[in-house]
C-alpha cells in the first residue's frame, strides 16, 4: 500500500522553522512490509522558502485563508501547495495520508485558530482539505500512534487493519462464540447454504443466489474487500489465547461453516472518508441466538479502534425488525428515513431506516460500560444478548 506523509514526519528539515520534527509511528511506517511512503510538503511545493514565517488558519473565514505571523496573506501559495500535493497522491496511487497535526497544511481535525495565541479550533488544513474532498482519506501523525498501538495490542507483527487492501490482508477477529475472517473461495458451499435462501436475501437488500457461481461472484466481488468478514462459529477455544486442553496442551481453534457476513462497506449516502457503514447477513438456521450482535459489537470496535473511524452509519428496510434490533442494541441513533431510497430484488422501491453512531458516543459509552463494571448501552452479557 502507498500512503503519503509529510516529509518532516520522516525528518525532513522543512518546517516553517527550518526543522524537522520526526514522528515514532512514522519511523514504524517505514519498517512495515507492504507499505511505501510518498513523501510530500505542501508547503515546499506551493513555493514558500526554508525558513518562513509561521502561519495559521484563519478560523473567523468561511473561505480558507492563510496568513502568515507578520500579516500577510499566503493563502493562494498555501492552495499551489494543496494541488501539488493531491497530484503527487494520486500519481503515487495514495488512499491515505499521514498528516502533521495542528499544521496550516496538513492538520486533521484540529488546526491553530489564526490569532497566533496557541488556541486550537475544529477544522482541516489547505492540503488535507482537498485531500479529503477528493476521497483520500487523512489521519495525523497522533491518530496514526493510537491506531498502530491498538493494533500492536491485539496483534502484535501483524500488518495493522488500516492498510489492509483486501479483505485477506484484515486481522482474523474473535469474540466469545465467534470467529471473524476473510470469506474464500473454500467457502462458496457455505455462503450458496445461506445466501440461496430467499428469507436471508430479501431482508439484505440482495437478489438470492441461484447457483455456485453466484456465489463465488459474491466472494470475488465483494467478500474481497478490506474489513468484510465471514462469520464462523467457534467449535473449540481451548488454547486459542494460549490455554490448553484436558489432557495440557494447546488445542487449534476450530469453526464450523461460513454463516454470515458482516463488514464496514462504503456508505453511499455520505461524502465522508472517515465513515463507513456496518452491513450484515446470517444463516437464518443461527438467527435468535444474539450472533449477529455479537459480530456487529467486535466490528464496530474494530473500526473506532484499528480504522480511526470517526463515524458508522447503518440502515434497514422498515419491515426488518430483526436488523432494527441488532442495530439498537449496538448503541446506533436513528437518524430518520430515506424514502425510496433504493429497489429491492423484487423491484419495488423501498425505504430505509438510517442510524448513526459517531467515535465519540461509542468511547462515551464504553467509558461507561467499564465504569459499571457490566455492559451498558454498547453491549449486554452474553445471555442477554442471545435473548435477541
Amino acid at each position: 500500500m502507498k500512503i503519503a506523509i509529510s516529509s518532516c514526519l520522516l525528518g525532513e528539515p522543512c518546517r516553517y522553522d527550518g526543522r524537522s520534527c520526526p514522528s515514532e509511528a512514522a519511523r514504524l511506517l517505514q519498517g512495515l512490509d507492504g507499505v511505501e511512503l510518498v513523501p510530500v510538503c505542501p508547503e515546499v511545493l506551493g513555493g514558500l522558502p526554508v525558513p518562513r514565517p509561521p502561519s495559521e488558519v484563519d478560523a473567523a473565514e468561511r473561505v480558507l485563508r492563510v496568513t502568515s505571523a507578520e500579516d500577510a496573506d499566503v493563502t493562494a501559495a498555501f492552495m499551489v501547495g494543496a494541488q501539488a500535493a493531491l497530484e503527487a497522491v494520486g500519481e503515487g496511487g495514495c488512499k491515505l495520508a499521514v498528516l502533521k497535526a495542528k499544521s496550516p497544511s496538513c492538520g486533521c481535525g484540529l488546526v491553530y485558530d489564526g490569532t497566533f495565541s496557541g488556541a486550537l479550533v475544529p477544522g482541516y488544513g489547505a492540503t488535507a482539505r482537498l485531500l479529503r474532498t477528493e476521497g483520500v482519506r487523512v489521519v495525523d501523525e497522533e491518530q496514526l500512534a493510537a491506531v498502530l498501538a491498538a493494533s500492536a495490542e491485539r496483534r502484535p507483527g501483524v500488518l495493522p487493519a488500516l492498510f489492509a487492501e483486501a479483505s485477506a490482508a484484515c486481522p482474523v477477529l474473535q469474540t466469545e462464540r465467534l470467529v471473524l475472517r476473510a470469506i474464500g473461495p473454500e467457502d462458496a458451499e457455505d455462503v450458496f447454504a445461506y445466501c440461496s435462501d430467499p428469507d436471508v436475501g430479501a431482508d439484505a437488500g440482495w437478489p438470492v443466489h441461484r447457483t455456485l457461481d453466484d456465489s463465488r461472484a459474491f466472494i470475488e466481488a465483494v467478500a474481497c474487500e478490506p474489513h468484510v468478514f465471514g462469520v464462523f462459529e467457534k467449535l473449540s477455544v481451548a488454547g486459542a489465547d494460549g490455554a490448553a486442553g484436558s489432557d495440557g496442551a494447546a488445542q487449534e481453534l476450530r469453526t464450523g461453516p461460513c454463516i454470515g457476513s458482516v463488514g464496514l462497506i462504503p456508505d453511499p449516502q455520505r461524502r465522508n472518508v472517515d465513515a463507513l457503514m456496518l452491513g450484515y447477513s446470517l444463516a437464518k438456521p443461527a438467527w435468535g441466538r444474539g450472533y449477529m450482535t455479537e459480530a456487529s459489537r467486535e466490528v464496530i470496535r474494530y473500526g473506532f479502534e484499528e480504522l480511526a473511524l470517526g463515524l458508522i452509519s447503518c440502515t434497514h428496510y422498515l419491515f426488518n425488525d430483526r436488523s432494527r434490533r441488532v442495530i439498537e442494541k449496538c448503541g446506533f441513533e436513528r437518524e430518520g428515513v430515506i424514502h425510496a431510497a433504493e429497489p429491492a430484488p423484487d423491484g419495488t422501491m423501498q425505504d430505509l431506516a438510517t442510524y448513526y453512531l459517531t467515535r465519540a458516543s461509542w468511547e462515551e459509552a464504553s467509558r461507561e460500560s467499564a465504569r459499571n463494571g457490566a455492559n451498558s448501552k454498547l453491549g449486554q452479557s452474553t445471555q442477554e444478548v442471545r435473548a435477541e
